[in-house]
């Protein structure tokens, strides 16, 4: 895809039109045989095609020899010329005086010959572009010199308007000019007013269009032509189908100004909500360039709309069988005639979904029940519902071929980086600000917007359009824009008009507009389950992290059962969002997934400043994954045991039962044997909930910080994979403001400080404060701690930080001033593990076990066997040091329910 800049502009299309540019041939007139070779494919404007890059055989079809053709009838006085680019136009003439003709004939200076192939050109030697051939002026026969016939003389079928008539006995006869062609003129002057203004591939309205780079997505061009060149039967339309912003329109573009395209003519129709979205205008606006390529084909439906005007604002049908299937099927001038090749750009942009459809219905019956007609369809569209669903019907699935575009492929990554490479060249000789031996821009940022890009072309277009904007003039400043929105980098004080992605937001923006508002409701909670990784959770149990971005198994079933959102009311929501979400079909929704084509869509709703769909989607998307959540864990409190199954997700794995789940509803049921269980889809979305509250509780949400929260992560886990998990649980339950609640409401119990086996406990939190002035202590068991006074030891009461520690460890620990941190001692088994901490912690607990065993101390018993334990006294050594150990060990199930446990 090239951009559309000054400096790359591209000469105007129509000068090169592929329909213009054959050679005459002495031996066969007009008839393009010469346009599509025997021995070589045909070339694509800037690219090298190989005859093997695709494994397909060279192009050897030409256009065949036009059929046996009636001559046409040509007023006197209308002279065919060939114009320079080989088409044939009228010329106006001077009759001369009837005296000159039969007087003095043999004393005139005969005229320029007509060039030779129009001499020896005979009926079945017509081309789809010739005018009928006839014999010029001075010309004279002699039938004409020996016998005077009457004008009209074995006239039939012929009308006459507005002639000059004069009287050929008179001495001095003066003949105005007729111009026959102005009748034409006129009428097709006439025919232009009903057609899509600016809608053809050399249209000024459209320069310069977009192409496609050179050497850039050659494989996909070169099929697109060899199906032109070699598609037989009722197979003769080819849907190029693709997300938004994927370079479709280049694509196309880059078939129409193709040379030596293997057709006789081509027309084209490229649609755009811009103006040119009128559908029903289709087939008239493809008429029109029709016309004024071929005379026999203007001739054909200048006398039918002479007949009927009516038929300019009949209905398509009526129009299709008078403009398309009468000139190409029932008059053999044309229905014989070489390949002629009809272009259809972005027809989703039609504004008329039904219109849309009705074309294709026209077009797919056109090629079912002609399959010897000599058109050839090229159809590009986004994959929206309505359109896609139609390709789907076997009853036309016989007469097209699908050609798909990826957004991520290998292919459209290596044309998009080639793409950026040369427009940011371009730019860099281009612009005097900058030094052209500097390494700008450094291959790093190129590769961060080409990663940035993927395949999507509408990304990198639009980043190289701000980048060369020359109402700024400073390509660098500009670049660093775009990267600093790659990286999400807030940008202030600027409008969206002026943001770095301006147009492709333009592009979001006019799709998410025709969203109706009677289902953006669901259209919104299904975009915000996309930008949340709403199926993170649901990601395997086997204890390793996901790479970024990875996501679970939610397929489309299981997210519309997580948002209670029917499957008529999901597909209404993503209906008209067919060209940024990848949806699947009805049949295969419990296989795939929901996903948008490219990231730049969610970046786009998630920036307020870009967007107006949401405000904080952060937010919006937390309290949504919230209210599905609850929804679920009310409909199953007691847990969910459907049997056999997988119970492992991300945040470990979970227990069965005691519940069995079955009050969980569907809103998508499921069908057996079709796919999974309806038991197997509840337990999904119960890890779902689960996943929501784990997730919550350790990120701090205040929501998860309930009693009920606390008590269901503890007693529905069999096994925890997360260490942090197991870290917030015990900052949760221990926090000093909340320790009474939790003690009455029995989520912590006590055991004796004797239960407490150093050889059986895993990771250890230790937070230490002191006081730079003595107070006194307030913690709960000082008056039993006071009465005990230990020997010394080795530890050093004034610095309880070693030198040889390498953990970490957070808070304010500055001599001289109050101590407040906390540190990690992990396993034993880990690198991070610290010696000295770990035996000064094992020479304190046995001390105190030693002096007072009973002592109990609160817990927090977990279904899992690890449980957490709260051990703090304050250091008499000095009075004032508190310690505080949180312990996790294993405990059996018996030992649990020993000291009160009810998990």
């Amino acid at each position: 895809m090239r951009s559309g800049r000054s400096r790359t502009r591209s000469p105007n299309p129509s000068s090169t039109d592929p329909c213009n540019d054959t050679p005459v041939s002495p031996s066969h007139g007009l008839n393009f045989v010469n346009a599509a070779p025997s021995a070589s494919h045909p070339s694509i404007p800037g690219n090298v095609i190989h005859q093997n890059s695709i494994g397909c055989p060279p192009l050897s079809r030409a256009p065949v020899q036009l059929s046996q053709a009636s001559r046409l009838v040509t007023p006197i006085g209308a002279v065919p010329m060939l114009d320079s680019h080989n088409f044939v136009v009228q010329q106006d003439t001077q009759l001369a005086p009837l005296s000159d003709y039969t007087d003095s004939v043999q004393t005139q200076q005969p005229p320029e010959p007509l060039p030779i192939p129009y001499i020896q050109m005979t009926a079945s030697q017509q081309s789809f572009n010739s005018e009928p051939p006839i014999q010029s002026a001075g010309q004279v026969s002699p039938q004409w010199q020996h016998k005077r016939q009457g004008m009209f003389d074995h006239a039939r079928d012929f009308s006459m308007t507005g002639p000059t008539f004069v009287d050929g006995n008179k001495g001095n006869v003066s003949v105005t000019n007729l111009n026959i062609n102005t009748l034409s003129s006129q009428f097709m002057k006439e025919l232009l007013k009903e057609t899509i203004p600016g809608a053809a591939s050399d249209s000024s309205a459209r320069d310069p269009p977009p192409r496609c780079l050179p050497g850039t997505r050659l494989a996909i061009l070169e099929r697109c032509i060899y199906f032109i060149a070699n598609c037989e039967g009722e197979k003769k339309i080819r849907w190029v189908v693709g997300s938004a912003g994927v370079g479709k329109s280049a694509i196309m573009q880059s078939v129409a100004d193709t040379p030596n395209l293997p057709v006789t003519c081509h027309v084209s129709v490229f649609f755009s909500i811009n103006g040119r979205d009128d559908g029903t205008k289709a087939i008239i606006t493809l008429s029109y360039q029709f016309a004024a390529k071929s005379a026999v084909y203007r001739h054909l439906i200048e006398s039918e709309i002479a007949r009927d005007p009516s038929l300019l604002q009949s209905s398509m049908s009526v129009q299709f069988e008078k403009f398309i299937i009468e000139p190409f099927i029932h008059d053999h001038r044309l229905s014989s005639s070489s390949r002629v090749l009809v272009i259809i750009d972005g027809l989703d942009e039609c504004k008329n979904p039904r219109t849309q459809q009705e074309l294709l219905r026209l077009i797919s019956d056109f090629c079912i029940k002609y399959p010897s007609s000599p058109v050839v369809w090229l159809i590009a569209s986004r994959p929206e519902r309505h359109i896609t669903s139609f390709f789907a019907r076997a009853s036309v699935s016989s007469a097209y071929e699908k050609e798909e575009i990826h957004v991520d492929s290998d292919d459209g990554r290596a044309d998009v980086e080639r793409f950026l490479r040369e427009e940011l060249k371009d730019i860099k000789e281009a612009s005097g600000a900058l030094d052209p031996h500097s390494e700008w821009p450094e291959e790093r940022d190129l590769w961060k917007l080409a990663n940035a890009s993927g395949g999507l072309f509408a990304y990198a277009h639009t980043a190289i359009r701000y980048i060369d904007d020359s109402n700024i003039g400073n390509p660098v400043s500009q670049f660093s824009d775009v990267l600093n929105v790659i990286d999400k980098v807030p940008m202030t004080g600027i409008s969206r008009e002026e943001h770095p992605m301006a147009l492709l937001d333009a592009l979001y923006t006019r799709i998410l507009f025709n969203v109706p508002p009677k289902v953006i409701i669901h259209t919104r909670k299904l975009i915000l389950a996309l930008a949340s990784e709403w199926d993170r959770p649901l990601i395997g149990s086997d204890g390793w992290l996901p790479d970024e971005g990875e996501t679970g198994e939610g397929n489309f079933v299981v997210l519309c059962n997580w948002l209670a959102m029917t499957p008529d009311e999901a597909y209404a929501a993503v209906n008209l969002l067919q060209s940024v979400l990848n949806t699947p079909k009805r049949d295969e929704a419990h296989l795939e997934k929901l996903e948008t084509f490219h990231k730049s869509f969610i970046d786009y709703v998630s920036d307020p400043s870009r967007s107006d769909l949401f405000t904080d989607i952060h937010h919006e998307a937390q309290q949504l994954k919230i209210k599905c959540a609850f929804r679920i864990l009310n409909e199953a409190p007691n847990g969910i045991d459907i049997g056999k199954g997988d119970y492992g997700f991300f945040y470990g794995i979970l227990r069965r039962g005691p519940g069995i789940g079955d009050k969980i509803s569907l809103t998508w049921p499921v069908i057996e044997g079709v796919a999974e269980s309806e038991d197997a889809m509840r337990l999904k979305m119960y890890k779902l909930a689960i996943g929501v509250v784990a997730n919550g509780t350790q990120s701090g949400d205040s929501t998860f910080r309930s009693e009920f929260c606390i008590r269901l992560l503890a007693a529905q886990f069999k096994e925890h994979m997360r260490i942090k998990f197991y870290l917030t649980l015990s900052e949760l339950v221990f926090d000093e403001s909340r320790r009474h609640e939790f003690m009455v409401h029995g989520t912590l119990k006590q055991m004796p400080l004797m239960a407490i086996n150093t050889s059986n406990v895993h990771n250890i939190t230790l937070r230490f404060r002191r006081l730079a002035r003595t107070v006194a202590s307030t913690i709960l068991n000082v008056d039993e701690l006071l009465s005990y006074n230990p020997a010394k030891t080795a530890i050093n009461s004034f610095d309880p930080w070693n030198s040889s520690c390498q953990h970490e460890r957070t808070g304010e620990w500055e001599e001289g001033k109050d101590q407040d941190w906390k540190t990690q001692l992990r396993s034993r088994t880990e690198k991070s593990d610290c010696s000295f901490c770990r035996r000064r912690f094992g020479r304190q607990l046995r001390s105190w076990v030693n002096h007072s065993p009973d002592h109990l101390v609160p817990v927090l018993f977990t279904l899992s066997g690890k449980c957490c334990v709260e051990f703090r006294f304050v250091d008499l050594d000095d009075g004032i040091s508190d310690w505080t150990y949180w312990l996790w060990i294993r405990l059996l199930e018996g030992e649990r329910r020993k000291y009160g446990s009810t998990v």
